[in-house]
């Protein structure tokens, strides 16, 4: 994969489209993350932008609509990870428990 640029157009390509604050905050979780933690597949990438999003979140140590934005990007991320998956021919079920163990760390 070469980077945050392959992952913005792979997002991009999504149908149907995420409304534009969601698609703005996913965006804005991709340019955060550098390019060492993208990952070497699709899934690899949305199952670790997930896990960023949902570490914002939490981050904040608040509620409102900036945590609510993070914490829909996360799921957005996740979901995300498994469609990547079965592009990939990749089994979702090691995807599922690999980000279920991270998180819960």
């Amino acid at each position: 994969m070469s980077g945050q640029g392959q992952v913005l157009a792979w997002l991009r390509a999504r149908t149907p489209e995420p409304p534009q604050l969601l698609q703005e905050r996913l965006e804005r979780h991709v340019r955060a993350v550098p390019a060492e933690r993208v990952g070497a597949t699709m899934t690899e990438a949305m199952g670790a932008l997930g896990l960023g999003a949902l570490e914002a979140s939490l981050a904040r140590g608040e509620t409102g609509d900036e945590a609510a934005l993070d914490l829909l990007a996360a799921d957005a991320f996740v979901t995300y990870a498994f469609e990547a998956a079965a592009e990939e021919g990749v089994e979702v079920v090691p995807v599922a428990l690999d980000l279920l163990a991270k998180a819960v760390r």
